[in-house]
């Protein structure tokens, strides 16, 4: 009986690999036809860009950017960051960096610690974290998940688990890191969270009809 169930895990173990393999030996070629990120979100709903931040070439190669957006939106609830790495392959599943990782690295202090949350919208359900970090007098609610086409998720994980999914199922390998960032300033976090929540609202359709096809 043991060497039966060794055998038969031997053969799934087997199966995965080789699947594995498959999956993430495939190369899908980048949509030049789509709009870069910048242009497309020059605009989300009632918000409006007021500042574009270039990344330098360091970071841009570190990172393993296909494209990004880091703009700075003024809107109705103030002001609010927009941050999105995107990438067209799976073999950058783990160039993402969680803002666990990066808000630290530049000084940033994680004032509390990740909560998941999920937010719905139309048909699609956004999984998220959320944290605060403050560095001096600055305090900013981050909100941030993984996107692998158009499942979210907040694991790295279960990113490639959902990237191997859709290269198999849906012939892409689109995914991307999203960030949204107010600083809290002024008003009581609850305001803010309700302010992110109403940009999100806005920017994530926008977003999917960014991933499903919408071109120049």
């Amino acid at each position: 009986m043991g060497n039966r169930i060794r055998i038969k895990l031997g053969v799934l173990v087997g199966l995965f690999l080789i699947t594995c393999v498959f999956i993430y030996s495939r190369k899908e070629i980048p949509h030049q036809n789509k709009l870069p990120l910048k242009a497309y979100f020059q605009s989300i709903g009632n918000y409006k860009a007021i500042r574009h931040i270039e990344l330098v070439n360091d970071h841009i190669t570190m990172l393993k950017l296909d494209d990004y957006v880091y703009t700075d939106y003024e809107g109705p609830d103030g002001k609010v960051n927009l941050y999105i790495g995107y990438y067209y392959t799976a073999n950058k599943a783990y160039a993402a960096h969680s803002p666990l990782t990066c808000y630290p690295s530049q000084g940033w202090e994680i004032t509390r610690k990740p909560t998941t949350h999920t937010l719905e919208i139309g048909p699609h359900t956004i999984h998220y974290e959320e944290i605060i970090t403050s560095l001096g007098e600055e305090r900013e609610l981050v909100i941030y998940w993984y996107q692998s086409y158009l499942q979210t998720n907040t694991q790295i994980y279960q990113n490639k688990i959902d990237m191997g999914f859709n290269n198999l199922i849906n012939k892409t390998e689109q995914h991307a890191f999203v960030r949204v960032s107010i600083p809290l300033q002024h008003l009581p976090k609850k305001n803010k969270k309700r302010g992110a929540e109403n940009f999100i609202h806005q920017f994530y359709p926008q977003f999917i009809d960014f991933i499903i096809g919408s071109t120049v």
